[in-house]
């Protein structure tokens, strides 16, 4: 059965142009919440065997499993729930379709757009495709005299990677702090929070002092070209785009691609597995590129790195590929706690943190554990921002300011700590 649903899979990408819209109709979220280890077993079980997109991975005791179930496997994979006794579960989105159409009629309302915007006067309640995020990268460039635009490479297909630096002039060196978002392309509030956060940085008094105190790097799009066909294809694609020689499946899970501990447990070999590892470390571009600007550094001299994506409320830490706790684990833990406590404190959001593998689930070839160990940043964080399942990967855009408002705090913590540990 196995081989017949994966060579199902690689007709329906062959033939699917990355133009052409994807159709959930019919597609729900099943959440099952497992109550014993045989059970998480037994729906790791049914991922590999229905090549499943697992929104919430199936990590922990009592800890909800979402995935999406296409219209024409719901019946085989409800047979196959039933053989293997698993009974409690339910429909937790009950009509991808509907749920995805009312998010575009929300994001494709018309933005208005002159020459003379700037970025006070840009929209961060909405979404932006990403020639907006190109715009508002060259309106942070132009206006702010400490703010400088960088390229540091190209895309899969040919698109301008950039970094955004934020360096205050100051007769003293000060801590860095890196953060990314959009590895995961389909996970939009990563990039619209944060471009909220930063205007905020650049324009609100009250946190002036996180650009005074330290320097900023932020590259609002890593996979640039997924978050393309996400506007324009597949609203939920999660991988890059590129194509191997070997596979009619497209792309590559970027954050399973980076090299640290890469094709170990938490990630698949199989080209049409939503967390493949792709077919080296750093096969691509876009880990790639990344990874020498991170490395351009030095080792450890990145104070703090923050890798963002949703959902799910967490705020993670290494190790991701084992369950050995690293040296630094007493000082990440508290630091994600007082983050915790500052998130919960603005609108009553928690989020839970603790080290990716002991506490949530295991995974190889991730963003912070490499960049704790082949880059020496000691305070190495993932947030999964909102929410917790009801909508998903399509967070309505209302959730933009409350979820950046949130994040901002937690920022705010983690710089503070930098700025009180640097020892330059």
């Amino acid at each position: 059965m196995r081989s017949l649903y994966l060579l199902l899979s690689l007709v329906v990408v062959a033939v699917s142009p990355s133009t052409v819209p994807t159709s959930y109709e019919g597609a729900q979220v099943w959440r099952i919440t497992p109550p014993t280890l045989d059970i998480i077993g037994k729906i790791k079980k049914i991922g590999a065997l229905f090549e499943l997109d697992f929104w919430k991975d199936p990590s922990a005791i009592g800890r909800p499993v979402d995935f999406l179930v296409p219209a024409k496997k719901a019946g085989d994979i409800r047979d196959f729930l039933s053989r293997e006794g698993i009974t409690d579960y339910k429909v937790y989105i009950e009509d991808v379709q509907a749920l995805l159409d009312d998010h575009k009629s929300a994001y494709e309302k018309p933005r208005e757009r002159s020459a003379t915007r700037d970025v006070s006067s840009f929209d961060y309640s909405v979404y932006h495709t990403v020639d907006e995020i190109y715009e508002w990268i060259d309106m942070v460039d132009s206006e702010y005299p400490f703010a400088t635009k960088r390229q540091y490479g190209v895309t899969y297909e040919g698109r301008p990677m950039y970094v955004l630096e934020f360096k205050k002039t100051s007769s003293d060196p000060k801590p860095i702090i890196f953060v990314d978002a959009l590895i995961h392309c389909r996970e939009w509030i990563s990039t619209a929070s944060l471009l909220f956060i930063f205007k905020e940085m650049l324009q609100n008094p009250t946190y002036s002092h996180m650009m005074d105190e330290a320097d900023w790097y932020f590259v609002p799009m890593i996979n640039i070209d997924g978050y393309d066909e996400t506007w324009n294809g597949d609203r939920l694609w999660r991988k890059t785009v590129s194509t191997g020689a070997s596979s009619l499946c497209r792309g590559v899970d970027g954050n399973r691609n980076w090299d640290s501990h890469w094709s170990e447990d938490g990630a698949s070999p199989l080209p049409c597995s939503y967390t493949y590892h792709g077919p080296t470390p750093a096969s691509e571009s876009e880990v790639r590129n990344l990874a020498d600007l991170i490395l351009s550094f030095g080792f450890g001299n990145i104070s703090a790195y923050v890798t963002t994506h949703s959902y799910t409320q967490l705020i993670l830490y290494p190790y991701g590929w084992s369950t050995q706790l690293t040296p630094d684990d007493q000082i990440l833990n508290d630091t994600g706690r007082m983050m915790s406590e500052a998130i919960e404190a603005v609108h009553g959001m928690y989020y839970t943190w603790g080290p990716a593998a002991e506490g949530i689930y295991v995974t190889s070839g991730a963003t912070d554990d490499w960049t704790y160990d082949e880059a020496g940043v000691k305070m190495s964080y993932t947030f999964e921002l909102r929410d917790l399942g009801q909508y998903g990967f399509l967070l309505p855009a209302d959730q933009i300011i409350p979820n950046g408002e949130e994040f901002l705090a937690g920022l705010e913590v983690l710089k503070n700590f930098v700025v009180d540990d640097f020892n330059p």
